[in-house]
């Protein structure tokens, strides 16, 4: 499901860049099962560079409603996974109510991870 793009140790994931070469709501799904991200394992939408566009999800959701397509049906992430220093990057195409809920739910779910790294816990 994913390809090397750039690595320096091996056939291991640490220290790596991967790129999608599967389908994306799959690979989403597989990492995140819950579509709870967290500090280590977190994920960035609507990303745009080599591999896509700027659309948001939303947009993907509009389209969708109106059952009309009138723009881009995929949605271009980056996973960034900091303990191991990897980054996986592709398009997810959602094709249903329930994968648009997920992308959101996962979407919310980084941002909050993402605001939780450095930052002392209030627990301690």
């Amino acid at each position: 499901m994913w390809k090397h793009v750039n690595q320096s140790d091996g056939d291991s994931n640490y220290y790596s860049v991967l790129g999608l070469t599967g389908d994306g709501m799959e690979a989403l799904r597989q990492l995140f099962p819950d579509g709870e991200a967290n500090d280590m394992n977190f994920a960035l939408f609507s990303t745009s560079g080599i591999h896509g566009t700027y659309c948001l999800i939303e947009a993907v959701e509009e389209d969708m409603q109106r059952d009309k397509r009138e723009g881009p049906r995929d949605v271009t992430f980056v996973v960034i996974q900091p303990r191991i220093v990897c980054m996986r990057y592709g398009c997810a195409e959602p094709r249903t109510a329930d994968d648009i809920a997920f992308l959101k739910k996962l979407r919310a779910s980084s941002l909050r991870a993402v605001a939780t790294i450095g930052v002392p816990s209030s627990a301690n």
